[in-house]
């Protein structure tokens, strides 16, 4: 019954890469794929993450992406909560920082269908700009905030384990 309830991630099947928006590759010649994951949820498929980096590692300062793909529809709602307890729960912003990233994420996170793109860049201007199928939905200029959503996934404490290790290669 506990495995019921449990959340996993596994690494992806080998395969393609969906391309990054145009927009990013520009601002990021060489970025590539790194590693690649898949998040489910009481063994249902929620999610394909893929993190693109410039250069051999993955490193904070040098600009990456994470594209995350759905296989489920998801309210923009419930993503920036899950968002912000696991930023939260990280303790990787106070509760005023987490209150204006919540209000930033509320205008920049879509909602999201199975076979949509939801791209996350971390670009080398200290701007975080989302992008949904290849279109902007916005970006934030602090810079604190990317690694801060980038710490639900890459944080040494996430909940999410076994993304990590497939994300980073580890």
């Amino acid at each position: 019954m506990v495995l019921m309830f449990a959340v996993s991630a596994v690494a992806a099947p080998p395969g393609g890469h969906r391309p990054l928006p145009p927009q990013v590759s520009s601002h990021a010649p060489g970025i590539h794929p790194f590693g690649k994951g898949r998040h489910s949820w009481w063994g249902i498929q929620m999610y394909d993450a893929t993190l693109w980096i410039v250069g051999p590692q993955w490193s904070a300062a040098e600009p990456h992406a994470l594209d995350l793909e759905p296989n489920r529809a998801v309210s923009a709602d419930a993503l920036v909560k899950n968002a912000i307890a696991e930023m939260r729960a990280l303790k990787v912003g106070d509760e005023r920082k987490l209150r204006t990233w919540q209000a930033e994420m509320k205008k920049i996170i879509p909602n999201v269908q199975p076979g949509d793109q939801v791209v996350i860049f971390c670009s080398d201007t200290n701007r975080t700009i989302a992008y949904l199928n290849d279109s902007s939905t916005g970006e934030v200029a602090d810079l604190a905030f990317c690694p801060a959503v980038m710490s639900v996934w890459l944080h040494p404490q996430t909940k999410h384990q076994e993304m990590r290790k497939s994300l980073l290669r580890q």
